[in-house]
């Protein structure tokens, strides 16, 4: 006590210098923080451990071959020459774009088309080659048996074998007939098509630098309105990773600016309503901010930016952190109104509330913390931040408050002349229930853990969330949105758009992978692999040894010789006929449009291999993903460090990091709670007595959590990347209120339990509803992901608080009451014992 009071008299003193060191700090923390929430990156890779495979592989390949991140332009109408004529003047337009922004527009094949058709045949093999010659001949020599009447038996099938040597290679020239990348697709509404054209436009620069991904957008838009579309009656519509990671940082960035307001106005106004003065709004509130910005300038220099996970933690630092405030000031005007002068009632405050708040700062900081354990950067930077938060909104409080107070106080007194002490309405009911009825309150607790440990057993099965849908922006996939033009151009193609980058180091071992993920394939019908482009499908192997094969197949073939062909099939078959000057070719000669693709920056060819992901698989369900990875993972390689990135990979990477290093940081931060509840109420009483605190706290704790995993259940919420978090803090932060109602006990252990809810109750309450609404502050954002862990938060909030203020004390009171009629009888017993002796 004497130190306490020794530091009021300091701060009564010295608060000119304490409130100018806070404004300082206040001040530059707020210039880092304003440079932390400028650099936001919703990008999955963003989450992943800077030196897992995924992240390594992609920082290698971006080096090297400059990334596929992609805007697609979608163009969208009744007559397919107007798209096409639009999609070239847009291609046209798009070259005068700003250097080192757009690498290329994908969007015509003929070039292609026209490059391999005389030239289909060197992708045969010598044996292919000698058996169609030799079919073919077999055949004209029967045609012209047939027609001499001297046939045996049936013709050699040329139409059969060519069909079956053709297989695969037939997309290359039918898939897109006209030459453009257009067809056939569902339209907006259930059955119907319309026809589209895509064009993909690819980035020149790192996926990850965000003014380069805008200004991509920016510049294509703008060409997209002057060329007018509108007139030619043609609908645009925008996807690829470009349209999906703006829609994702825009709506993180308004969702963030919206949710702060919201949380502070509900905060302020709960504050002002709880303490009959807007007084409270600034003594609680200025330490608040001191910490907040404090955190969040030393995250800044820490961290240097948010992703998708950390983005909020501004509201839930500010509706977490405040309850150290909260207890504090508000003991200190429940003493003031009833009549003790300011420094004397600072003393008592200060003495009666450190040891619970900094239990309950510690117990949520050491939660925070079992987040630092993991390697997933979605987890240990929300703990790095979410634990500086607490520790210095603990800090800040203690360390301001008194001084702000007291200056205060000496110009004008904060709480009116006779005003009685708060007393809410919620805790006056709350006793009234614990008073009246512990031991219904008690089985109806009872009945609710046994209902709530049956649907955590049914939850924990399946307790992931497999299905990206749901943690994406809601308007993603709606009619319209990014996501639901990237679904028509994935149907245009056939496979998915976003390909597996795999590097080779030459291109003899980026053949040795193609030909390895070809073998692969040809022996796995249910293979999540579509098509692959490497050099291997477009520069076949010894030409110089299939020319002479060709040069007989050519003589065979002349119009008399395939007379006996349909008209059609005779077209098609002279059509890929290749030139007498037909020479072997290499990666240079390839076209453009295909060689960018398989070059390096520095200008090697041939070694990038693209996988494709196959139209069968579902791109945004977790299991279709993770089975992807690991196939691919399994296919035996020429070595097994062999660079290889794509999205696909960063989200099974992340579910993987899920389910490895989510119950390893639950594990840690119940261990940690216990172990700091343990410590914290033995400290200067180490009794029985401390124990049994100690132990109620933790039960009032347990019981929250295992009702809020029911609830959980009993709503199919699933865990994701982000909400896992809700399950390691709810340990931390729930401990809270159990904590702070039995300090109090221990202060006025002569009180009842029913007399200590209605006193600290309400700021208990108080603390809860000012964390739910930094929660809830989640649930308006556009993100699922968010809206998910806002709501399993909010129920973790809900459980703990009914476990510590009705569960707990109506348990309390039921033993108060047993005990008392105990004592009653003993002391009946005693004095009928009296009464039976015999008088003198």
């Amino acid at each position: 006590m004497r130190i306490i009071e020794a530091f009021v008299r300091f701060s009564e003193r010295r608060r000119v210098v304490i409130l100018a060191v806070a404004a300082l700090v206040a001040l530059v923390g707020g210039y880092g923080t304003f440079r932390l929430y400028a650099d936001l990156r919703p990008d999955m890779s963003e989450l992943l451990p800077a030196n897992s495979r995924s992240a390594r592989d992609l920082e290698a390949l971006t080096k090297r071959i400059g990334g596929f991140a992609e805007l697609s332009v979608v163009l969208a109408g009744k007559d397919p020459l107007a798209l096409q004529l639009f999609a070239d003047d847009l291609d046209d337009a798009l070259k005068d774009a700003p250097p080192g922004l757009l690498r290329w527009v994908e969007y015509r094949v003929d070039e292609a088309r026209d490059f391999f058709k005389p030239r289909l045949l060197l992708f045969l093999s010598r044996e292919e080659l000698a058996s169609l010659r030799d079919t073919l001949g077999a055949r004209v020599a029967w045609e012209r048996a047939r027609q001499a009447g001297k046939a045996e038996g049936p013709a050699p099938d040329v139409e059969g074998l060519v069909d079956r040597i053709a297989g695969e290679r037939k997309g290359l020239l039918g898939k897109f007939p006209s030459g453009y990348v257009m067809g056939e697709v569902p339209g907006h509404a259930p059955g119907e098509t319309m026809t589209a054209l895509a064009m993909v436009i690819r980035l020149d620069a790192p996926p990850d630098d965000y003014r380069d991904v805008v200004a991509l957008q920016r510049v294509v838009k703008d060409t997209v309105r002057r060329l007018e579309p509108e007139k030619a009656g043609i609908e645009v519509g925008y996807g690829g990773y470009v349209a999906n990671n703006i829609l994702e940082h825009d709506a993180l960035a308004e969702d963030l600016v919206w949710a702060t307001i919201l949380v502070l106005l509900a905060v302020a106004a709960s504050v002002v309503v709880y303490n009959r003065t807007w007084k409270a709004v600034f003594a609680v509130g200025a330490p608040l901010l001191v910490g907040t910005f404090a955190t969040f300038g030393l995250a800044e220099i820490f961290v240097g930016h948010l992703n998708s996970n950390t983005a909020f933690l501004g509201s839930i630092v500010v509706g977490n952190g405040i309850n150290v405030g909260l207890i504090l000031f508000a003991r200190y005007l429940e003493d003031r109104r009833r009549g003790q002068e300011p420094r004397p009632a600072m003393v008592t405050a200060l003495a009666n509330t450190w040891l619970a708040t900094l239990t309950a700062a510690l117990a949520a900081g050491v939660s925070y913390a079992s987040l630092l354990s993991t390697d997933f950067r979605g987890f240990n930077q929300f703990g790095l931040i979410g634990g500086l938060g607490m520790a210095f909104s603990w800090l800040s409080a203690y360390a301001v408050t008194p001084a702000l107070v007291l200056a205060w106080e000496r110009r004008a007194p904060i709480p009116r002349q006779g005003q009685r002490p708060a007393r809410p309405i919620f805790t006056y009911a709350i006793s009234a229930i614990v008073e009246r009825a512990p031991r219904r309150m008690v089985t109806v607790a009872v009945l609710l853990s046994i209902a709530s440990a049956v649907m955590v057993v049914r939850w924990s099965r399946d307790p992931i969330e497999h299905d990206f849908r749901r943690l994406r922006d809601q308007s993603a996939l709606a009619d319209g949105g990014p996501g639901w033009w990237d679904q028509r151009v994935d149907a245009l193609h056939g496979d998915h758009l976003s390909p597996t980058a795999i590097l080779a180091r030459d291109e003899g071992e980026a053949r040795a992978i193609a030909n390895a993920l070809d073998a692969h394939m040809r022996a796995t019908p249910d293979t999540t692999f579509g098509h692959v482009l490497s050099i291997a499908a477009f520069v076949p192997e010894g030409q110089e040894a299939k020319l002479p094969l060709i040069r007989e197949l050519r003589a065979l073939a002349t119009p008399e010789n395939l007379s006996f062909l349909s008209p059609e099939k005779r077209l098609a078959i002279e059509q890929v006929l290749p030139p007498e000057e037909l020479r072997p070719f290499g990666a240079k000669d390839l076209p453009d449009m295909i060689r960018r693709q398989l070059t390096e920056v520095d200008g090697r060819v041939g070694t990038p291999v693209l996988l494709y992901p196959s139209g069968r698989m579902d791109v945004w369900n977790g299991l279709d993903v993770r089975r992807f990875a690991r196939e691919l993972r399994s296919v035996p390689m020429p070595r097994a460090d062999l660079p290889m990135a794509s999205s696909t990979l960063v989200f099974a990477d992340v579910l993987d990091a899920i389910e490895r290093d989510g119950p390893r940081a639950t594990v840690l931060s119940l261990l940690g709670v216990v172990a700091l509840v343990l410590i914290a109420f033995g400290l200067g009483r180490r009794s029985v007595r401390s124990l049994g605190d100690a132990l109620g706290v933790l039960a009032a704790l347990g019981v929250g959590v295992l009702w809020f995993m029911g609830l959980a259940g009993a709503l199919q919420l699933r865990l994701n990347m982000l909400n896992f978090i809700a399950l390691p803090i709810t340990f931390g932060i729930g401990v809270d209120y159990a904590t702070n109602i039995f300090q109090r006990r221990r202060v006025d252990h002569a009180g009842s339990v029913a007399d200590i809810v209605r006193t600290t109750g309400g700021a208990v309450a108080l603390c809860s509803l000012t964390t739910i609404i930094g929660y809830s502050s989640l649930l308006i954002a556009r993100n699922q992901a968010l809206i998910s862990f806002g709501l399993l938060a909010v129920l973790g909030e809900v459980a703990c608080l009914a476990a510590a203020l009705l569960a707990l004390p109506a348990a309390m009171r039921w033993r108060e009451r047993s005990r008392a009629r105990a004592a009653a009888a003993q002391a009946a017993a005693a004095r009928g014992g009296t009464d039976a002796q015999p008088q003198p």
